[in-house]
């Protein structure tokens, strides 16, 4: 499915998402810029329920600094090494 820009997130998909996040061992968030609310608020989740939290992208985002593991380069080249 797709999500365009001023459309919401259907409350079912956005709460599957709460509810797996909040269960999850680690948290993997790849190439976004993590200001689109409420999808970069599962970030704030994540951090907050203890997974550990990995961050694969180009550029720095503001939770570069407050994830666990913060990763830069294109996802194509690290996250086969990640899967490894």
């Amino acid at each position: 499915d797709v999500v365009w820009f001023t459309e919401s997130l259907p409350q079912d998909v956005l709460q599957a998402a709460v509810d797996a996040v909040s269960a999850c061992d680690t948290f993997l968030t790849v190439g976004t810029s993590a200001v689109v609310y409420p999808a970069a608020g599962l970030i704030d989740l994540a951090i907050q329920t203890g997974a550990r939290t990995i961050e694969v992208n180009l550029d720095p985002t503001d939770y570069s600094s407050r994830v666990d593991i913060s990763l830069r380069g294109r996802a194509a080249d690290i996250l086969p090494d990640l899967i490894d």
